[in-house]
């Protein structure tokens, strides 16, 4: 197996290196932050199982995919290249690394497919530079909608300036778009009773576009947006809740009894969320997927700190657990097919450790890729050719996730998320299951 840190090893056969037209080795990459200090262990935990969820698949496909009429057709051997893009500071993508990281993917001549990156921030660096070589690319997750819609909220050139002028799309997510989850969200907000919404987006396009998504889909549901301050905060520098004081104050002059965040998961976002649990207590906090990551739920979660209440007095920050809700499309482990159960006990057997809803994710992308591989047969050496497969005639794919599809835009078809609590100790609660039409 080939690993590294942005330098994993390179499977040449000479000629052109940007396309593996007469390679009979084929090479797939994985690009996550798996590795980092213990703060982040739990971080690092969830993407691991991604790589190792991968790394099952393709050792049941015994590292080899044949293709054709037997005695008539041919096979390829493929190989695995697992890079980190960790900052070992912090445990979250390093951008230097995540772009190092796809140049050596995209030079490697033997390359067809890349899994990653799982942050929408990371898949906007890594996607420019494999999307010009024609490389294939499956994220596990990267929610952003503007890597395959165009949509008012996307950022300004997107989705056409992540792409090559020909306007070839090489880019798939197995995770529902921000703009499914806004609807996913609004349904969530709708049952438990809300009727004021103000919505908040850090500066980040890429974490807050949700928030523009939740405001324009909330009115349909009888949810009156009483306030709207979008990609205007900065959570990567005020770090401190009372930082927050005059937002949350702003927040709570229009009386809602829900706040929805869209935002980098940052310490910011940490302190703002406490700031604005201590304003406005009564108001349900809502997170997209994106902040749920265990360092964030367990900050949230955890009372200390200082905060200033609605008279500006500076109190001791509480606990935000019992007001905050997350909408999320990775499921309880029961709630996916029978097909799950066995890659869970098969990871369980290969790797000693229980596997998280996280790795069927890797598995899948790798299923999906190496049927991609199979069907396109003695082309799929030739990265368009594989992408037209990919895209336009793989039908619908049963694996460990569900029966879906993938358009020409690279979006899937599920539409199934959990709505859940977040618990004292920081954990997700389910509190519904919410099924989209």
């Amino acid at each position: 197996m080939l690993g590294g840190c942005g330098g994993a090893a390179a499977v040449s056969t000479g000629g052109d290196p940007t396309s593996p037209r007469a390679a009979k080795v084929l090479t797939i990459y994985t690009d996550l932050p798996t590795e980092g200090p213990a703060a982040s262990a739990g971080r690092s935990a969830q993407q691991l199982s991604i790589e190792r969820g991968a790394r099952l698949a393709l050792e049941q496909w015994h590292q080899r995919v044949a293709y054709g009429p037997r005695g008539r057709g041919g096979s390829y051997r493929v190989e695995l290249a697992t890079l980190n893009d960790a900052d070992p500071a912090t445990g979250e993508y390093s951008p230097s690394l995540t772009a190092a990281n796809a140049q050596t993917a995209s030079s490697n001549a033997t390359t067809v497919a890349y899994i990653g990156d799982f942050d929408s921030a990371a898949t906007a660096l890594s996607l420019q530079a494999l999307s010009q070589t024609g490389i294939l690319q499956v994220s596990p997750w990267s929610p952003y909608i503007g890597f395959t819609d165009p949509n008012p909220a996307d950022g300004t050139g997107d989705p056409a300036r992540y792409y090559p002028a020909s306007g070839e799309m090489t880019f798939a997510r197995l995770v529902p778009s921000d703009l499914v989850e806004a609807e996913a969200t609004v349904s969530f907000m709708r049952d438990l009773g809300v009727t004021r919404l103000y919505v908040l987006g850090d500066v980040s396009v890429f974490d807050a576009a949700i928030a523009q998504l939740v405001a324009n889909d909330a009115p349909m549901a009888g949810i009156t947006v009483v306030g709207l301050l979008q990609q205007s905060i900065d959570t990567a520098t005020n770090t401190q809740p009372r930082g927050y004081a005059q937002i949350a104050m702003g927040v709570a002059a229009g009386r809602p009894n829900a706040v929805l965040l869209g935002a980098t998961p940052s310490i910011g976002a940490m302190a703002l969320w406490h700031e604005l649990h201590t304003i406005v207590p009564k108001a349900k906090l809502f997170a997209p997927s994106t902040l749920a990551t265990p360092a964030f739920l367990t900050a949230v979660a955890t009372p200390g700190g200082t905060c200033t209440n609605a008279q500006g007095q500076t109190v001791s920050c509480s606990s935000a657990a019992s007001a905050t809700y997350v909408t999320s499309p990775i499921l309880e482990p029961s709630q996916y097919p029978k097909s799950a159960r066995a890659v869970f006990a098969a990871y369980q057997r290969r790797f000693g450790a229980r596997a998280s809803a996280y790795a069927l994710y890797g598995y899948a992308a790798m299923e999906d890729i190496l049927t991609a591989i199979k069907q396109a047969g003695r082309r799929a050496t030739d990265r368009a050719a594989l992408l037209d497969v990919f895209f336009h005639h793989l039908g619908v794919i049963h694996d460990a996730i569900g029966n879906y599809t993938i358009n020409g835009n690279g979006d899937s078809s599920l539409r199934t998320f959990d709505g859940y609590r977040v618990t004292k100790s920081g954990d997700l609660a389910l509190d519904r299951e919410i099924v989209l039409p």
